[in-house]
C-alpha cells in the first residue's frame, strides 16, 4: 500500500505490493479477508459523504472517527480493497483532531465515483442473484465462468480496476481477481486474493479446503488448468512458484 504523507495527515492510496511490506501500523488488506461488518457500514458512510460533496477535489469530512491511527489505516486499506468499486480515484485522509482520527475523503469527481460504484454493485448483484439457489461449489464455478467469459486481458496494462473488468470487460489480473473476489463475497463464500511477484489470483474455501483458481492465466492461455486446483497441486505448480 502506497501511503503519501503530508504535514498532519496521511493519504491512503489503493495499491498494495505483493510482498505486503509497509512502514505503518494497522492491518494489511490481505489480513482482512473475512468481512468486517463495522468497516462495511463505515464504507457506506464514505460513499454518503462523496454523494453529498459539493466541490470537486475538496476535502469532505465524514462522520467516521477512530481512536487510533492503526484503526484508521486498517479501515483505509479495507475500503480500497473490499468496498469501493469505482474507477474514479478516491483518496482517504485521517486528521488527528484532539487525539481522535477523523476520516476525510477527496475526489476529483465525487458524482462519477458514486455512479461507477453503484454500476458495479448493481452488476455484481445481478450475477449473484442468478445463481442464488445453487450450492457453494456451483456458485464458485458460476462466478469463475462468468469472469472467464466476460473479461479479456488488457494488453495496454492500463485498466486495473474492478470497474474495468465488470463494466468494460477488459482488465489486467487484478480486475479478474477483484471481480471474482467480490462475486464470492457477495454470495457469502470465503474467498481471498493471492499475490506473488506482479501477479494475483484467487483461492476459495470449498468443501473444507482451499481451492485455487487463476482466471487470468486460464483465459489468456485458453483452457481451465487452474480452475479450483488443490493446495497440493498449487504447491507443485512451477509457473506460480517461479513468480
Amino acid at each position: 500500500m502506497n501511503i503519501c504523507f503530508a504535514k498532519n495527515l496521511f493519504a491512503m492510496q489503493q495499491t498494495e505490493s505483493s510482498a505486503g511490506q509497509v512502514d505503518v501500523a494497522g492491518q494489511l488488506s490481505s489480513q482482512m479477508c473475512s468481512q468486517y461488518p463495522e468497516f462495511e457500514c463505515l464504507g457506506e458512510d464514505v460513499l454518503d459523504a462523496l454523494e453529498g460533496g459539493r466541490e470537486n477535489g475538496s476535502f469532505i469530512k465524514t462522520d467516521i472517527v477512530f481512536d487510533s491511527q492503526e484503526e484508521a489505516f486498517s479501515f483505509g486499506r479495507y475500503y480500497y480493497r473490499y468496498i469501493y468499486l469505482g474507477k474514479e480515484e478516491v483518496t482517504l485522509y485521517s486528521f488527528d483532531e484532539n487525539g481522535k482520527f477523523v476520516i476525510y475523503v477527496s475526489c476529483g469527481n465525487p458524482a462519477r465515483a458514486v455512479s461507477e460504484h453503484s454500476q458495479v454493485q448493481d452488476r455484481l448483484s445481478e450475477v449473484v442473484q442468478k445463481c442464488s439457489t445453487l450450492g457453494d461449489r456451483e456458485k464458485a464455478e458460476y462466478f469463475y465462468d462468468w469472469v472467464y467469459d466476460n473479461v479479456s486481458y488488457d494488453q495496454t496494462l492500463k485498466n486495473r480496476t474492478i470497474y474495468d473488468a465488470v463494466m468494460n470487460g477488459n482488465a489486467v489480473c487484478w480486475g479478474y481477481v477483484s471481480a471474482y473476489l467480490m462475486l464470492c463475497r457477495n454470495a457469502g463464500l470465503i474467498c481471498e486474493p493471492v499475490y506473488a511477484g506482479d501477479h494475483a489470483w484467487n483461492r476459495t474455501w470449498l468443501d473444507g479446503e482451499w481451492r485455487y483458481c487463476d482466471i487470468t492465466w486460464d483465459k489468456s492461455l485458453g483452457g481451465t488448468r487452474w480452475k479450483f486446483i488443490t493446495q497440493k497441486d498449487m504447491d507443485m505448480d512451477s509457473m506460480h512458484n517461479n513468480l
